[in-house]
């Protein structure tokens, strides 16, 4: 077994009162029942805790909201230049607002409503989920060589620069497309989203922007559905920004 230190930006979404004057755009997740997950085939790599987590962002009419949930326990499976399988598991308990970070009153108060039964029921459902149950190349014909020439391509802008995009939160030039099941307040149910994938004797990067609707997990507080939360602008946006960053770095891979 070897072990990575991974870098992982997963803005993952979840639901958040966020600050923008529209909701997040992008290429949608499609949603469907959750798929069982065969055995990976490969070597299975640890992903480190202290290097990787999960990014999101969420809008309402008044004002948006960004941050990461931290990495709990991961590893990602690779066999001849192919990523097999993964598994990621975040801890709600470990909620970070990136916006509020100066401001420790504001913070704490987002991070409880957060972690209460109005959003995650962290006390209930600890954790949020993501496991992979199958990766699809775009461009087959492409070998693992072949995508080294996209490293500086796969180069992604820095925080700051990305929040400047939402609500456009789309990838271009996607490699591949993945499915896997997504578990949030105990309800899951598989996505399948775009991205961008390379894998060599370095180690494994990869990067996915994508967006999803809160509700289908059970995340209802502030429904943009609701008439009445319509006419007050207290509502929340359904739709969600989510990515996931890995940059995977393996020695004596």
């Amino acid at each position: 077994m070897k072990i990575l230190k991974t870098t992982s930006a997963l803005a993952l979404a979840v639901i958040l009162t966020v600050a923008c004057t529209s909701n997040p755009k992008g290429d949608e997740a499609k949603v469907s029942e959750a798929e069982e997950v065969t055995e990976a085939e490969g070597i299975e790599i640890l992903v480190s805790s202290d290097e990787a987590d999960m990014e999101f962002v969420g809008t309402k009419p008044t004002g948006r909201h960004y941050g990461n949930i931290a990495l709990s326990d991961g590893s990602i499976s690779v066999k001849d230049g192919k990523v097999t399988g993964g598994k990621f598991i975040f801890d709600l308990n470990q909620i970070t607002i990136t916006d509020l970070k100066d401001d420790r009153e504001n913070h704490k108060k987002l991070v409880n409503h957060l972690q209460s039964d109005d959003f995650f029921d962290a006390e209930n459902h600890p954790q949020v989920i993501f496991e992979l149950v199958s990766i699809k190349s775009l461009n087959p014909e492409k070998t693992a060589a072949d995508y080294d020439s996209y490293q500086d391509d796969m180069e992604q802008p820095s925080k700051d620069e990305k929040i400047m995009e939402i609500p456009e939160y789309e990838l271009e030039n996607a490699t591949h497309e993945v499915t896997g099941n997504l578990t949030m307040r105990g309800k899951t149910l598989a996505i399948t989203v775009p991205a961008k994938i390379n894998v060599n004797d370095k180690g494994v990067k990869a990067f996915t922007n994508f967006s999803i609707d809160r509700t289908k997990w059970g995340l209802m507080y502030g429904d943009e559905s609701k008439v009445d939360d319509k006419l007050k602008d207290k509502f929340i946006y359904n739709i969600v920004g989510v990515g996931f960053n890995i940059d995977a770095k393996a020695e004596n891979m």
